[in-house]
């Protein structure tokens, strides 16, 4: 957690910074559901996502995310990750709809709760023990965009991404996003 409130305080700091790089800066804010582990938990997300337009074609982006569910496989699980990725814009990112395919790298842990052992008495729940995993992987992102400008400074998104990591598994959803021109 402190390095979600880290990462979230780094964002806020940057508004002073993009004035004056004339609007190269937007900050976006997502949620949307996705399917972690290997389909395992259907968890709802956040993300919070500051983007840098380095030209007419290319953007770049770092972003943190958290997701929770109760529905699945474990009892529990979350997740908090980091990542950094490189857009192309085929069409150009200079209108008012930016369609972006990109890619990067994730930093992700995950916490995963399940029972582990119940003793029930005449039929009702008497002692439960939980198990709680913990892990953390690297692994690489995968994403396809589409924003529209409403005004020169407000915007509303859809991403849609997937994220295979070295330990197996897979984080991959869908993210209704707004955001603010800086």
């Amino acid at each position: 957690m402190k390095h979600y409130l880290l990462a979230l305080c780094i964002l806020c700091s940057f508004p002073n910074f993009s004035q004056a790089q004339n609007g190269k800066f937007d900050v976006r804010f997502g949620v949307g559901s996705s399917l972690l582990g290997s389909g395992d938990m259907r968890t709802i997300s956040l993300e919070n996502e500051l983007n840098f337009k380095i030209n007419k074609y290319l953007e770049t982006s770092l972003s943190v995310d958290y997701g929770k569910s109760d529905s699945g496989v474990y009892e529990y699980a979350s997740f908090i990750q980091g990542n950094l990725n490189l857009f192309v814009s085929p069409f150009k990112n200079t209108g008012r709809n930016d369609f972006r395919v990109g890619g990067g790298f994730s930093v992700m842990n995950v916490s995963d709760g399940y029972l582990q052992s119940a003793q029930y008495t005449n039929g009702v729940l008497t002692d439960a023990d939980y198990m709680l995993d913990h892990r953390h992987d690297l692994g690489c992102s995968i994403i396809v965009e589409d924003v529209y400008f409403l005004t020169s400074k407000f915007l509303i998104g859809l991403k849609l991404f997937t994220q295979p990591y070295s330990n197996g598994d897979i984080n991959s959803g869908v993210l209704l996003k707004i955001g603010i021109a800086l």
